[in-house]
């Protein structure tokens, strides 16, 4: 495999990190935002982006396979989460 087709995947293994960190950040704000203009949610919410940021922080890890587990383990939660918030807001709750 010539040095030239790895770039490409080496590009996207730096893109997967940085677009993690970067939807945690939304979610928490996000979470926060919802907390300030319904104080109901403020513990959830509390907790929610305490839980998001610890799982954000899986990037400093220095073992590879870890570390992609941690990577599939953040994305499938921010899509839950992202689904859960839209469900809620569909049905009225938020």
């Amino acid at each position: 495999m010539s040095v030239k087709s790895r770039e490409p995947e080496k590009k996207l293994r730096e893109f997967i990190p940085l677009a993690v960190i970067l939807s945690a950040a939304f979610y928490i704000i996000l979470m926060l935002l919802e907390a300030s203009l319904h104080p109901q949610v403020l513990f959830g919410a509390a907790l929610g982006s305490v839980f998001i940021g610890l799982l954000a922080t899986v990037f400093i890890w220095q073992n590879e396979q870890k570390k992609h587990l941690g990577e599939i383990v953040v994305l499938w939660a921010m899509i839950f989460g992202f689904v859960i918030y839209g469900l809620l807001c569909f049905g009225g709750v938020l």
